[in-house]
């Protein structure tokens, strides 16, 4: 009966996937390929094609995994590398929604077709639609996390080697990909599942993996620091930040490095660099590294005089927060908030968003369509997030109040709520206007506990693999 009902469910995917992204092509959402060459986060396209290695391994401000894969999709696809792109993020999307079915079917819900409708509405969301067209790496995190709670399933009922490296080497992948996933997150992960497994005679296999991912994930922490100075994935910790404690402030002293918008070109920032700074750094990868424009058009934020840029802004940050905290938890409750925010939002992907205004505006409550100066932009912001706020309060205190009464939480519900509180508190801490993303990323491990909810049987075992 199972893989019968499953077969069915996943040949309506099939069906909703097919129709949905054929009326999204009818709409002119398509694949932005210009990303590869504007967005920050990626290499000098000559370096991702020529000399992909060496710009990974200088790279200071992300870590390497996706940088990796697209310089080898496009030494391997060349002209094609856009089609073969498109193709591989739709792929992704529905790894994602079957995934979604599979862990529902297995989690024992009393429902028949609670499993297929929370597929169908990951699959069908505006944000889905759109971030499947955004050359980023934002679908990807979410097959990413959805893989490990596949594996984490059946961690919980066997103990194996394939089940452990299943769970942690998506977790490394993603350590590897986003430096908002930090190795103190794969840290907390780990300890998560050695208390919960201390009875138990094989926790040795967790502890082994577990201690080799963290190891794996920390040498790039050890290589940055060696090279650069700084322990972690990303030297733009300063920059991010800034943005979050300086937002509405008041930046007119221009002798303070808060005078300049974070991640500005990096010749504005010429009074706060060291002379000489970047002398040391010739001959490593200096497309990257030492031009201050990138494919020709673009703002380089790789240069490596970011670094004492990002320290100066880290100083900066600290000192403003020391002296006007009550400012800055004012931003840190704004960018709370944003966190709910229709995931469409996004600035990035906004105008691709437009194309399919009227069903964002009914399917994701997104009201900024009615606004027209940034006033109305707040408040239909802070509008639009009432529905997630209040779906978000009532599913966690409803899931908190079953853990508490059975005192033996599933282990792929204490995974998701530490995943989704890590993502909560770093993004509000230290982003503005871009946590909304972050939120979707781990949106469908959400509709897991959702479902969950919703399938009105908490003390049920998930369903065997027989």
């Amino acid at each position: 009966m199972f893989k019968k009902t499953f077969t069915a469910d996943v040949l309506i995917l099939i069906i909703a996937f097919i129709i949905s992204r054929v009326i999204l092509d009818l709409f002119g959402v398509q694949l932005d390929y210009s990303a590869l060459y504007s967005n920050w986060q990626y290499l000098d396209v000559s370096t991702l094609k020529n000399n992909l290695l060496a710009g990974v391994w200088y790279d200071h401000t992300q870590p390497p995994f996706f940088n990796l894969l697209l310089g080898l999709v496009l030494k391997l696809f060349g002209n094609h590398a856009e089609i073969v792109f498109a193709v591989l993020f739709k792929i992704i999307t529905f790894a994602n929604s079957l995934l979604i079915l599979t862990l529902l079917k297995r989690s024992g819900l009393n429902s028949r077709y609670i499993p297929l409708t929370i597929s169908l509405i990951y699959l069908l969301s505006p944000a889905t639609l759109i971030f499947e067209n955004e050359l980023f790496y934002t679908t990807f995190i979410t097959l990413m996390l959805l893989t490990s709670c596949y594996y984490l399933q059946h961690l919980q009922k066997h103990i194996s080697w394939k089940n452990a490296i299943g769970f942690f080497v998506p977790l490394l992948i993603t350590c590897m990909t986003r430096s908002m996933y930090h190795i103190v997150w794969l840290v907390f992960v780990s300890l998560i599942l050695l208390i919960y497994f201390r009875k138990n005679q094989s926790r040795k296999v967790i502890l082994s993996v577990s201690l080799v991912s963290v190891l794996l994930t920390g040498s790039w922490y050890v290589k940055n620091y060696s090279l650069f100075g700084s322990f972690s994935t990303s030297t733009w910790i300063g920059m991010n930040m800034a943005r979050n404690v300086f937002h509405d402030g008041d930046l007119n002293d221009s002798s303070k490095i808060q005078s300049i918008i974070p991640f500005s070109r990096i010749s504005e920032y010429r009074n706060f660099i060291p002379t000489g700074y970047a002398d040391k750094y010739k001959g490593w990868n200096d497309v990257d590294l030492l031009q201050e424009l990138k494919n020709d058009s673009f703002i380089n934020v790789k240069h490596i005089n970011y670094i004492p840029v990002s320290k100066e802004y880290t100083a900066a940050s600290i000192s403003e927060i020391k002296a006007k905290p009550l400012a800055y938890f004012k931003n840190v409750f704004q960018s709370a908030i944003i966190y709910f925010a229709p995931a469409t939002l996004y600035p990035t992907t906004v105008a691709q968003a437009r194309k399919i205004k009227y069903y964002d505006m009914v399917y994701s409550f997104n009201l900024s369509y009615f606004a027209k100066d940034k006033h109305e932009r707040r408040v239909a912001l802070l509008v639009s997030a009432i529905p997630k706020v209040v779906i978000y309060i009532v599913v966690v205190f409803l899931l908190l109040r079953e853990m508490i009464r059975t005192r033996k939480p599933l282990l792929l519900h204490l995974f998701i709520l530490g995943t989704i509180g890590y993502i909560f508190c770093i993004s509000s801490l230290f982003e503005h206007y871009e946590n909304m993303r972050f939120r979707y990323e781990a949106e469908p491990l959400f509709l897991l506990l959702a479902a969950y909810i919703a399938g009105g049987l908490p003390n049920r075992k998930p369903r065997s693999d027989s």
